[in-house]
């Protein structure tokens, strides 16, 4: 007999849960996984709950800019982000990884733990995308300089290459190795399609 579906939350109770989970799941928590809603509707509503993001993520760009146009010594033109540059990104985030992510499954044979990994993944950049938010917030309020910036977003670029990893060992049980195998493939397919872009 197949287990009931989990209750339907409201979407602003599912992204408080979702990033409960992901704390939970980054501090190395037991019963990080019942946060996550891991059906087909709660595939859906990963994906619906990250335009929750997308202001964070539009402040983001906003604050570049005005990095960019404030210090121009220290930036140069590729560092403005156009609103289609913009556009792209946020595709990137979104589009990407599920593509790379199901054909990683498939080379595994790890298909029934993909919802897993989606789901986690997509609940995980809506934290990630907060949190450079909140940097950026910094610089903008005056109360990080250039300097500081730079190293709080030094200091970010590789503790995500940390928490991918912790996602991808968590949502896919793997052990650590393959676990970072698996978390490398979409990490380099992102770079792959910025090179060709």
């Amino acid at each position: 007999m197949s287990a009931p579906p989990p209750p339907r939350l409201s979407l602003l109770n599912e992204a408080r849960l979702g990033v409960r989970g992901v704390f939970a799941l980054l501090g190395f928590r037991p019963g990080w996984r019942a946060a996550f809603n891991v059906s087909r509707d709660g595939i859906a509503r990963s994906f619906i709950g990250l335009l929750a993001a997308l202001p964070a993520f539009w402040f983001m760009i906003e604050a570049v800019n005005f990095y960019a146009a404030e210090n121009p010594d220290l930036s140069s033109a590729e560092t403005f982000v156009t609103p289609g540059e913009a556009v792209v990104t946020w595709l990137r985030f979104w589009v990407l990884f599920p593509v790379v992510a199901w054909l990683v499954c498939l080379m595994m044979d790890l298909k029934d733990r993909f919802a897993a990994w989606l789901v986690v993944h997509n609940w995980t950049v809506f934290v990630l995308v907060h949190v450079q938010a909140l940097f950026w917030a910094l610089y903008m309020a005056g109360l990080a300089d250039p300097a500081s910036l730079g190293a709080l977003l030094g200091v970010y670029q590789f503790a995500r290459l940390l928490v991918h990893w912790r996602v991808a060992q968590g949502a896919l049980g793997l052990p650590p190795g393959l676990a970072a195998a698996a978390a490398g493939v979409p990490l380099i397919a992102d770079l792959l399609l910025l090179r060709l872009l």
